[in-house]
């Protein structure tokens, strides 16, 4: 993001600290630690804060210089191509080359090793936040084209979270998997653009009406505050009267279970603005600030690295004590590799240009 707004930034770092606990704690924890226990309880209902990168992801394309249809459309294929190598290293290395895979996570699918091609291929094709990220950039690219108005495009967000329901599960004959990255309401695909990208939408909106009032972020988040509240109460509301059919399935929510998700993370945005924006710039903020501006290689990194160590520590295996120290363990080498991974990439530009001029 071009024109920084430090909330935004603050709130996607969190987010990167955030799902490394959440996913560490999926992964390794045992049953009754995940389900059965106030510590259990509390990361999950961190987990919930998926909406807040979304929207956080919408409001920064909204301010990227990056406009151009086309350049929308090639960060979207990227990101769809980074979605399945980051799959490929996950699954496949540690189950058909480094043979580290715990059986019980194999079981989990229902199935036994040795794995055929089909149940590799489903591993392989499992949609993520990447695979969201991916396509939404792509119907951004569409929008674009079409130069579609604000109003046109919050009008879009709330009729994605109001279909959702109607068109859960919907399956194009020739498309299937396709048709699962739209509207899945099965596990190969966590994360169907029915309805998460209405938070992308969302924070795209916010971004816009942003520029419109001159960069007033003192508005922006008075709009957040306001507009989160009205979401939140809509949602409640709604999940009050049917709260397993809205809510039930965090990762294919309805139209309740979103409105509800996007209210609460737009009135976080508002809260911590009021509490901490520029008021404080020591080693966690700009720990913070590093996390935002590399989230999408720490989220990588972060997910290869607790596949991989299943093979060391097992799969729902922990109890308490030695989650909280995989917590930190898989947070400490997650930012090593990544400090790693610019090193060497300094080094091999130092090296190139080095060659060219000697050339």
């Amino acid at each position: 993001m071009n024109q920084r707004l430090k909330t935004i930034d603050l709130a996607r770092g969190a987010s990167v600290f955030i799902m490394i606990i959440v996913h560490t704690l999926w992964m390794f924890a045992t049953p009754d630690l995940q389900g059965s226990s106030l510590f259990g309880t509390v990361i999950h209902i961190l987990g919930k804060g998926t909406a807040s990168f979304l929207v956080a992801m919408g409001i920064s394309m909204a301010l990227s210089r990056r406009q151009a249809p086309w350049l929308l459309a090639k960060r979207g294929a990227q990101l769809l191509l980074l979605g399945y190598v980051m799959n490929a290293a996950k699954f496949w290395l540690p189950i058909e080359v480094f043979n580290t895979m715990p059986e019980s996570f194999i079981n989990a699918y229902g199935w036994q090793s040795p794995l055929n091609s089909e149940q590799l291929k489903f591993m392989l094709l499992t949609g993520d936040i990447l695979q969201l990220a991916g396509v939404s950039l792509l119907l951004f690219a569409v929008l674009n084209i079409a130069r579609w108005k604000t109003y046109w495009i919050a009008t879009l967000a709330v009729a994605i979270a109001l279909s959702s329901e109607f068109v859960r599960g919907s399956q194009f004959s020739l498309l299937p998997y396709v048709s699962d990255l739209f509207f899945a309401n099965n596990y190969q695909v966590y994360f169907p653009v029915f309805p998460w990208i209405s938070a992308i939408l969302t924070g795209y909106v916010l971004g816009r009406i942003y520029q419109q009032k001159q960069k007033d972020e003192q508005y922006l988040y008075k709009v957040c505050a306001w507009l989160g509240g009205a979401l939140l109460s809509v949602g409640a509301a709604w999940l009050t009267v049917d709260f397993k059919g809205q809510f039930g399935n965090f990762f294919h929510l309805n139209g309740g279970g979103i409105s509800y998700l996007i209210g609460l993370n737009l009135c976080a945005l508002a809260l911590l603005q009021y509490l901490f924006a520029n008021k404080s710039s020591g080693p966690i903020t700009r720990a913070l600030l590093y996390a935002s501006k590399h989230v999408t290689a720490l989220y990588v990194i972060q997910w290869v690295l607790i596949c991989w160590l299943m093979g060391v520590f097992g799969y729902h295996t922990l109890t308490l004590w030695p989650t909280l120290y995989l917590m930190v363990l898989v947070s400490l080498l997650t930012f090593a590799v990544h400090k790693l991974y610019l090193q060497s990439k300094r080094t091999a530009i130092g090296v190139m240009q080095k060659t060219k001029r000697t050339a």
